[in-house]
């Protein structure tokens, strides 16, 4: 019997020893393949905000990183491309010299402007001259956007790419053509206590609070209104000459009235040619 129960202690030991064996081999293959997922996902999340263009990011995945916090105020942190030209312009008008360029990313700018001046835009498009007295008093830090932007040659070249008539608006600004680019920078929201989007009316279009970059849209007729409801869109210039020309550009068809942004391209090509600001004190 004691040589029994000695035999059965052995045994018992064993067993023990092999059951802890296999619960840490167990174990190791479970860090392994917790490596392995978590590996898989960062992975998917790196390729995920390389299409997207990052979280909160009006950049589209073909331009270079944005500025850092040291670059300098108003510096040159990198390029995006242009869309492929298109050699059929809407109006009879041609494609400009610089439709092919591809186009800077800033840093935010440095303030500029001065609110006592008045600045006037002048869009060139293939349509022809839209002229926009820009609101510097009511939205400083968008007209200085604009007018910096403007100055670097930043719009020429670029192409309306949306034209929406449930809301009476024609929108550029976009140098990728895309509708998810911009400047490289946002700047905040300023917006009115009244304000509404009438027939003239130039305001910033954007993908959610504070994140207004280079894109804008003409209010061309009485639907902008049905943006009243919700007035997160910073007005910062008003349509005083050349009103009609927006009117001919929203009236233009679209790629495909069946789908949402990515279908109201114009099938005709706009191009905005040139944009410049003057100033009157």
């Amino acid at each position: 019997m004691p040589n029994r129960r000695t035999r059965n202690r052995q045994l018992a030991r064993v067993a023990q020893r092999r059951y802890a064996e296999r619960r840490r081999q167990r174990q190791r293959r479970a860090r392994v393949t917790a490596a392995v997922v978590a590996v898989a996902v960062v992975a998917g999340l790196v390729g995920f905000l390389a299409v997207t263009g990052g979280a909160g990011s009006d950049v589209a995945a073909t331009s270079t990183p944005s500025a850092t916090p040291s670059a300098s105020p108003g510096a040159k942190t990198g390029t995006v491309q242009p869309p492929k030209v298109s050699k059929d312009v809407a109006c009879g008008g041609s494609v400009p010299k610089t439709a092919s360029d591809s186009k800077p990313q800033f840093a935010a700018p440095p303030m500029t402007i001065d609110t006592k001046e008045t600045y006037t835009a002048t869009i060139d498009t293939s349509c022809g001259p839209i002229v926009v007295r820009l609101l510097a008093d009511g939205a400083p830090q968008t007209v200085n956007s604009f007018v910096f932007l403007a100055g670097k040659g930043f719009y020429d070249g670029t192409q309306i790419h949306r034209i929406d008539t449930s809301i009476d608006v024609i929108q550029g600004g976009d140098p990728t053509g895309t509708g998810s680019g911009g400047p490289g920078y946002t700047t905040p929201d300023e917006l009115g206590e009244n304000d509404t989007y009438g027939p003239g009316v130039v305001a910033m279009a954007n993908s959610g609070p504070n994140s207004d970059g280079s894109q804008f849209f003409i209010v061309f007729g009485p639907n902008g209104h049905n943006l009243d409801s919700s007035p997160s869109y910073t007005i910062f210039g008003q349509v005083v000459k050349g009103l009609d020309v927006a009117r001919t550009i929203g009236a233009l068809p679209i790629q495909d009235p069946s789908k949402a942004i990515e279908g109201q391209h114009p099938k005709q090509a706009v191009y905005l040619d040139e944009v410049t600001v003057s100033t009157k004190t």
